[in-house]
């Protein structure tokens, strides 16, 4: 309903006075000229017909009376009748006609304006009264069919449906209404309701987005407000749905945010018109109530919805908490509900427990103490009341439950206990608790052994900590004499009131079961020696020295007990399998503190007959301590320089006494040793001049720096060697044999050339066996040396210069190993990890080390293309060797030049200039520009230790290096060079039969991992064995050595328990692997580690863990853990 006024007249001079009169009080007119035109106007919506008698009387009455009276909405339209006073039959008939419809004002004339004022405002007054009664009867009526279905708990759909079609019938502009839901994560509109649209339309807005400019619906739910949209072809709101409308002919969209009660968005109701226009009050109104209406319906529809899911989880959860027992009990404490998870944790069913009283799984002890009607107090108490205890089961099984009880907020009352197995949890916090107990005592027991000066101390201080932790009457350690019966305790812990039990005994007189055991490597447990040992087992000897119970611990050694170390109680004691473990852990560990103890005194011993052996080959030594600008040098050494032992020396006499033409070399030398970049051996030979005798002398010296973490050079030391006799000597030879050499050169030359090749092939393999040989013995002096550093490092001995000085020697014997490996590499010796490596990608990413190593002044060119086979090679090596060949390029362009690394896949045939067999082969050239080389340097290139790089600058061992590592990967090494014209040396390496494939990530083992039980220790050299018997005990092993395999194989045959065997290869007799052999026929469940100071494998099996020598102790460990795990 609107307030335009209709006015019918024939005449347009009525028509336009009464418009102009309503027009100026601000009431919209409109003129009809004929019935026809005045019932469109009324199907579009009008508040009251004015029209005049003469229209009337030209008009069919009825036919107007009759339309209007049929149409529901304007059945009671007012009309206001302008009358002229004539009053014909016509016109009172046509009046009556109208009358019928019950809403007609008749005005007389004269007319006054403010009367047909009047009668107009006070008939559109009551049509809108009229109106706003019928739309609240027809809002109210549509509400009750709407909650009718609601309550009746109607699909929600089929409610929404209902929704949208009253408000479709409620308006009189014929609207299209839609509703969306919003999804629960608030991004998406999902399709609620909308009857009437199309069901393309409905599927294609299914599962919109909510955004800034997503359609009316969509945008609304963004901005939280209405949003009306009255021409859809133009508004940017329907940018991307327009077509899609368009296509099904809605044109205009006004869309309203659903919300709930607490103002949550739920979605939007969407009312669509068919062509364009602005929102209508009368459908506004009509959506705001059914806004309200879809909100409590879809808020009720969601809460109904999450009620059932809930009980349904609830269900779920009683139901399927088979890990949970779940039990009701009434205010007296009866059983009234029991859970699935209770039967199956108690073993009790429902119909068994139901009725007993809630003590029913409480232990008896619980039980006669009250604890389940205290719990209940406590539960009232405070609102719960934990339960942590044990229970028992129907079985009468114990288990730890772990769980509450809370009292039932009902009106009948009672409570709910709620509980769950934790028996493997408590356990395993008992366990931690007793192992942090476990690492605070032995953290102390470290403490206290690294402290002792002497073994006595040690063994001292373990058995007092020992027997105060486990609460034991006495705690005895003995030596056990050679003939492996006579044992005597030195000293003793005792509690108080226990007397001491040092002394002297025969093991035989404790029983043949003690002896047997203990001799056999075998911890003698006894818990009650008068229930457990008979009169002729020794009871009486234990009984005598006051022991009830024991736990004795020995060590063998070689096959023959050694020591022991035992706890003794003097009453019978039921030890427990955590106090044996203890008991034996303290044992191995002090131990181990013995050895180290009598290690640093052998080692001090060795030092001494070090010193000796110096002095008596009158060797004399020098340290340069460069942090403290010191010279220190021995008499022996003074003598060298000419002068007297008492007087004070420094660099300056060093550098003064050399001779002038030695002394840029020596010098140079000497920064070379101490350049942190170098750290060169310093090896010189050169002329001294005698401060205080003038006398020349020619002095032989070695050395090398010692150096911080940081890199800073602490000192220089080494030794000195008067060798001016041999220099004499050499002199005189070269001058009786001047003319003899050139007489025996000319009459060999000829033979010499001949058989140059064979002699230089003779000579190279000799070396390579040679070098093979002092390797494996450098290997085997290596081995402790490097062993006792790094447990000095590892356990911070000495003082911090102390740590200075065994920091160096760490290095250097480090230094000496790498040596060691370029001799190997040289032999063809080395251990290699030959796979198929991409070389491409390998001499591809070599680019930018190399370049970071040559420096800007000369150019890198790395050529290699992607397409390259893979070679067979050890990838590590091979980056080691081209970098080698790379530096050596560098040092041979001073002034700069191209350095060019090239990989190419080349076929060798016969006669091939690098004498391989015809095959196919990756080239990898490394070409410089620089110096090149002439034919005898060419000629000595790859032999070892030939440098030109003159003294400190090389060790002569890079080329030989690289040609054995050739040879052993089944290449060759050819070199191409001449003066001034720059140099080419290619490896050849073979065609990989296997593809690429990713290196596998290993994880290096921790070198802390737990180790412990017996290690049979097998090797001939006895400082070898010592080292590594530290290790292996410093790792938690008690170790039984053997000097030779065969004297392994008897204690193996006797019976000894042995957990591991670590044994050297290559023994004089039966060898490493021939032991391990015997090993795995004998006990196949046997871990065997064999170590070897050899690299190669020839009499190996291949299958057999292996550990290189020289080796530190986290190698040890790590590769022990890979054996064993």
């Amino acid at each position: 309903m609107n307030d335009l006024v209709l006015i019918f007249a024939p005449r347009g001079r009525d028509a336009a006075i009464a418009a102009d009169l309503l027009g100026r009080h601000a009431i919209a007119a409109r003129i009809c000229t004929d019935a026809r035109d005045l019932a469109k106007r009324l199907d579009e919506g009008a508040g009251a017909v004015l029209l005049t008698e003469e229209a009337l009387v030209g008009a069919n009455a009825s036919e107007i009376a009759g339309w209007v009276a049929g149409q529901e909405s304007w059945s009671d339209i007012p009309f206001v009748v302008l009358a002229n006073g004539s009053r014909t039959p016509r016109t009172v008939a046509a009046t009556e006609r109208l009358a019928e419809l019950g809403n007609v004002v008749l005005l007389e004339r004269p007319l006054h304006a403010e009367a047909m004022l009047g009668a107009i405002r006070s008939s559109l007054k009551a049509r809108a009264r009229q109106f706003e009664v019928r739309d609240t009867a027809r809002l109210s009526a549509a509400q009750n069919r709407i909650l009718a279905l609601a309550v009746e708990a109607a699909p929600l759909t089929i409610t929404l449906d209902a929704i949208v079609r009253e408000v479709e019938a409620l308006s009189t502009s014929g609207v299209i209404g839609s509703i969306l839901l919003l999804s629960e994560d608030g991004r998406q509109m999902r399709q609620g309701a909308g009857p009437s649209l199309p069901a393309a339309y409905n599927e294609a807005i299914d599962g919109i987005e909510v955004g800034p400019a997503v359609g009316s619906c969509g945008t609304a739910v963004y901005r939280r407000e209405p949003v009306f949209v009255a021409d859809i072809s133009t508004d940017p709101l329907w940018v991307d749905f327009r077509d899609l409308a368009l296509a099904h002919d809605l044109r205009a969209c006004w869309s309203l945010p659903i919300t709930s009660v607490e103002n949550e968005i739920l979605g939007t109701f969407a009312i669509y018109h068919s062509e364009p226009r602005e929102p209508v009050a009368t459908d506004l109104a009509i959506v705001d109530f059914v806004v309200r209406t879809a909100g409590i319906v879809i808020a009720r529809a969601r809460a109904e919805d999450n009620l059932r899911a809930s009980e349904a989880r609830y269900r779920q959860i009683v139901e399927g908490a088979e890990d949970f027992a779940i039990v009701s009990l009434d205010p007296a404490g009866t059983i009234t509900g029991w859970s699935s998870g209770a039967t199956r944790l108690l073993g009790y069913s429902a119909s068994e427990a139901l009725g007993q009283t809630g003590g029913l799984f409480f232990t008896p002890e619980d039980r006669a103490a009250n604890v389940p009607a205290r719990e209940m107090a406590r539960a009232t108490a405070e609102g719960r009341a934990i339960n942590e205890r044990w229970h028992v089961c129907k079985d009468g099984h114990r288990f730890w439950g772990s769980g509450l009880t809370m009292p039932i907020a009902e009106q009948d009352g009672g409570y709910v206990t709620i509980f769950r197995d934790r028996t493997a949890e408590h356990e395993a916090e008992a366990a931690l608790r007793e192992s942090e107990a476990r690492l605070r005592f032995f953290g102390a027991l470290e403490e206290r052994l690294f402290g002792a000066a002497t073994a006595d101390d040690a063994m001292h201080s373990a058995a007092e900590m020992l027997g105060r932790q486990i609460d034991a009457s006495r705690c005895a350690y003995a030596n056990v004499d050679a003939d492996n019966d006579r044992f005597w305790i030195r000293n003793d812990y005792t509690a108080p009131s226990i007397a001491t039990s040092a002394g002297t005994y025969s093991l035989n007189l404790f029983g043949p079961r003690a002896a047997a055991e203990l001799r056999q490597g075998q911890t003698l447990i006894v818990r009650d020696v008068s229930g457990e040992l008979g009169p002729d087992e020794g009871r009486a000897m234990f009984q005598s020295i006051g022991i009830e119970a024991i736990v004795c611990c020995p060590l063998v050694k070689q096959g023959q007990l050694a020591a022991m170390m035992a706890v003794h109680q003097d009453f019978p004691r039921d030890w427990s399998a955590s106090e044996i473990a203890l008991i034996r852990e303290v044992f191995e560990r002090c131990w181990a503190h013995v050895e180290r103890v009598g290690a640093e005194a052998r080692l001090r011993e060795s030092e001494e007959r070090l010193r000796l052996a110096v002095e008596n080959a009158e060797i004399g030594f020098w340290d340069v301590d460069i942090i403290n600008d010191r010279l220190i040098w021995p008499a022996q050494t003074k003598a060298m320089f000419g002068i007297s032992t008492d007087v004070p020396v420094s660099m300056v006499d060093f550098y003064s006494g050399l001779h002038p033409d030695d002394r840029e070399a020596t010098s140079a030398a000497y920064l070379a040793a101490a350049d942190p970049a170098q750290r060169a051996l310093y090896d010189v030979e050169y002329r001294t001049i005698g401060k205080e005798d003038g006398v020349l002398r020619w002095v032989a010296a070695k050395g090398r720096g010692v150096f911080d973490v940081s890199g800073r050079c602490l000192r220089v030391a080494g030794t000195a060697l008067d060798i001016t006799a041999r220099k004499q000597a050499e002199e005189a030879l070269r001058d009786l044999n001047a003319t003899l050499e050139t007489r025996v050169a000319e009459a060999i030359a000829e033979r010499e050339a001949a058989h140059e090749a064979l002699r230089q092939s003779q000579k190279m393999e000799a070396m390579g066996q040679l070098t093979g040989g002092v390797a494996h013995d450098f290997n085997n002096l290596l081995t402790p040396i490097v062993g006792s550093l790094d447990m000095l490092q590892r356990k911070g001995v000495g003082t911090e210069r102390e740590q200075r000085l065994i920091a160096g020697a760490a290095q250097s014997a480090e230094r000496a190993r790498v040596l060691v490996q370029r001799l190997l590499a040289f032999a063809r010796r080395q251990p290699l990890q030959s796979v198929a490596v991409d070389i491409a990608q390998l001499v591809a990413g070599m680019g930018d080390l190399v370049e970071s190593t040559t420096g800007p002044q000369i150019k890198v060119v790395v050529d290699a293309a992607s397409n390259l086979p893979s070679a067979k090679a050890d990838p590590n090596q091979l980056e080691m060797a081209l970098l080698n060949l790379s530096v050596n390029a560098r040092d041979a362009m001073p002034d700069g030049g191209t350095l060019r690394i090239s990989a190419t896949a080349e076929p060798v045939g016969a006669n091939h200039r690098s004498g391989l067999s015809p095959g196919e082969y990756v080239r990898i050239s490394v070409a410089d520009s620089g110096l090149g080389m002439d034919e005898v340097t060419l000629a000595r290139a790859i032999e070892p230790f030939f440098s030109t790089k003159g003294i400190g600058k090389g060790t002569g061992l890079g080329l030989s290096m690289v040609h054995g590592l050739a040879l052993q990967l089944g290449g060759a090494l050819t070199i191409q060079s001449r003066p001034s014209m720059g140099s080419n040396i290619e490896l050849w390496l073979p065609v990989s039969a296997t593809r690429v494939e990713e290196a596998p990530h290993h994880h290096r083992a921790a070198a802390t991992a737990t180790h412990q039980g017996v290690a049979l220790l097998v090797d001939d050299e006895e400082l070898v064995r010592m080292s590594t018997a530290d290790m292996l005990a410093d790792l938690g092993y008690a170790i039984i050595e053997a000097s030779s395999a065969e004297e392994a194989l008897r204690m193996l045959d006797s019976g000894t328990p042995i957990d591991i065997v670590v044994t050297d290869h290559l023994m004089p007799g039966m060898t490493g692997t021939d032991l391990a052999l015997h090993v795995q026929l004998a006990r196949p469940q046997l871990p065997i580690l064999l170590v070897s100071g050899y690299a190669e494998l020839e009499g190996i099996d291949a299958k057999l863990p292996r550990l290189t020598k020289p080796f530190r102790k986290d190698e040890l460990a790590a590769t022990l853990t890979s054996l064993l795990h």
